[in-house]
């Protein structure tokens, strides 16, 4: 299922922004740089499989939101007929419910 393109939120951006940032300062520049390539690939790669399972947390709204683990980081995301749209990524150790906050 080939979709026509993978769009990604501003919160989406300020997430993986902050996560990048922290590594930087936390661990190392080389190591941010290959958690944020890592996960803007594993975003793109959404638009030829879709299929990841459903994002459980989620499971009560109105829309169907679906998620995708990449190392620590759970990313958050809506398929509509033509997009891939990432919402949010989260850091897998944060409480579930801040996965609504999308």
């Amino acid at each position: 299922m080939k979709k026509a393109r993978v769009i990604i939120s501003n919160k989406a951006r300020a997430s993986l922004r902050g996560y990048i940032e922290y590594l930087k300062r936390e661990v190392s520049v080389e190591i941010a740089e290959h958690v944020r390539y890592g996960l803007l690939t594993k975003c793109e790669q959404l638009k030829d499989f879709s299929g990841y399972s459903k994002e459980r947390y989620l499971a009560e709204e109105p829309i169907e939101y679906r998620s995708v683990t990449q190392w620590d980081y759970n990313i958050i995301y809506s398929v509509t007929k033509d997009e891939i749209r990432i919402l949010n990524i989260i850091h897998t150790s944060r409480h579930p419910n801040k996965r609504k906050d999308i």
